[in-house]
């Protein structure tokens, strides 16, 4: 990775409260589950791929309610409990 692009995902990652290892995870897991999609004859449009990503990020707990909700398929109403709930606890 260049320092260019390690410092811009290192800015990100603090932004996200995240480690620079850990938003990179984030970012390989989306890129490869994308183009395994493109492999398997399922290519995705700039749109879709966007969603791929925020689904990615909304899974490992780092979406808005909307996005969490819309990747596990769980009401935001309880998703917005669920993050409660874990936010006391933590």
């Amino acid at each position: 990775m260049s320092p260019k692009v390690h410092e811009a995902v290192s800015k990100r990652a603090r932004e996200k409260s995240l480690s620079p290892t850990g938003l990179a995870k984030l970012l390989f897991e989306a890129g490869f589950a994308a183009r395994i999609g493109q492999e398997r004859a399922a290519p995705v449009d700039d749109a879709e791929l966007d969603a791929q990503v925020t689904l990615v990020f909304a899974c490992a707990g780092q979406g808005d309610v909307a996005a969490i909700a819309k990747a596990t398929g769980v009401k935001p109403q309880t998703v917005s409990r669920i993050l409660e709930a874990w936010r006391r606890k933590a």
